[in-house]
């Protein structure tokens, strides 16, 4: 089982480097939640039924969204999730760090690999994700992700190989060659796929026959209701929380990966509530933390800012959760045809 953790150095790194932000930089991270998640698209399970079509992500993989993520990737470092995914609950007894390592193993099973297979992580982050599943499977990892400070990063770990990680977008065509992979796999980047038509396709097309797509991503559940005020509130919450974009109801995606060509193998909700609510406890220490010290002036206030900001509204997501919803784990493997 694999063991990685964020050690007390890391979060001390992402501490030093929050510290350092200017006032300009803090400004431009709060800016980009007005860019990016207002009016963004969602389909419910009554527009699958009265056959709405997808709507993509228009922001796409934005420069706002970049900047966003530079950031919240420090603050999620701070926390347990510097995989910069919340997990679903596999286990309650164990901590969010742990059901993370749960998550890569059931992953790492489904695709099937192991030692000189290629897998690919679309939306890789750090590297942190791709480094689990490679001492899992053996497999030679390869990744892309939009934001280039967490790709050079991945290049510092030496469980990687550096030139299989790139900075890259999945909402464009991707650089590499047909057939080239064994396995892809991504953990909710593709809330932000602004055409998913075109970029399963595309994953598709860079899989060898007979290799598998494992997808845990985010999903709209049958009990949402968009003309429920409440519910839209929970919602938006929730995606100002855990910044993801598109919300689409589960067949949506189902339909999309046997549209591409897929061989549809599993799907399903996870609930990830037990795992929410105890890394919003966290947050709460380090939030209260940051207040006192920040009042006596031993911290920025834009330092405060930020933990506020990334803090806000997490009751919401617990709600949301709850009342069945939204899952941010909604786990799917599918297979390219031999």
């Amino acid at each position: 089982m694999a063991q990685k953790t964020t050690n007390l150095r890391t979060r001390l790194g992402a501490l030093v480097s929050l510290l350092k932000l200017t006032d300009a930089q803090v400004n431009v991270y709060m800016n980009t939640y007005g860019k990016l998640f207002v009016d963004s698209p969602e389909n419910t399970k009554a527009d699958y039924e009265n056959g709405v079509p997808m709507q993509g992500y228009k922001q796409g993989s934005s420069e706002e969204l970049e900047q966003l993520y530079v950031i919240m990737h420090l603050l999620c470092t701070l926390g347990s999730v510097e995989k910069m995914y919340m997990p679903p609950t596999l286990d309650p007894n164990k901590s969010v760090m742990e059901n993370q390592i749960l998550l890569e193993e059931k992953m790492a099973k489904h695709l099937d690999v192991g030692p000189g297979d290629k897998v690919l992580e679309l939306g890789c982050g750090c590297g942190a994700i791709a480094t689990s599943i490679g001492e899992i499977t053996g497999s030679t990892m390869y990744g892309m992700n939009i934001d280039k400070s967490q790709i050079e990063k991945s290049w510092r770990n030496p469980a990687l190989k550096k030139e299989n990680f790139t900075v890259g977008d999945f909402n464009v065509p991707l650089e590499y060659e047909d057939n080239t992979f064994d396995a892809v796999y991504a953990i909710q980047p593709m809330t932000y796929v602004s055409d998913p038509d075109f970029t399963l396709k595309e994953v598709f097309r860079v899989l060898k026959p007979g290799g598998k797509f494992g997808f845990n991503d985010v999903a709209a559940l049958d009990a949402y209701d968009r003309e429920n005020q409440a519910h839209r509130l929970l919602i938006q919450h929730t995606r100002e929380l855990t910044v993801f974009g598109g919300f689409w109801h589960y067949k949506y995606w189902e339909d999309t990966f046997k549209k591409a060509g897929f061989d549809l193998l599993e799907s399903h909700g996870q609930p990830a509530v037990e795992c929410i609510k105890k890394e919003v406890a966290l947050y709460d220490k380090y939030e209260a933390v940051t207040s006192f010290l920040a009042k006596i002036r031993l911290l920025p206030q834009r330092f405060f800012k930020l933990m506020r900001r990334m803090h806000a509204n997490a009751e919401s997501y617990i709600k949301a959760e709850e009342q069945e919803l939204i899952s941010l784990n909604w786990f799917a493997v599918m297979q390219k045809p031999a």
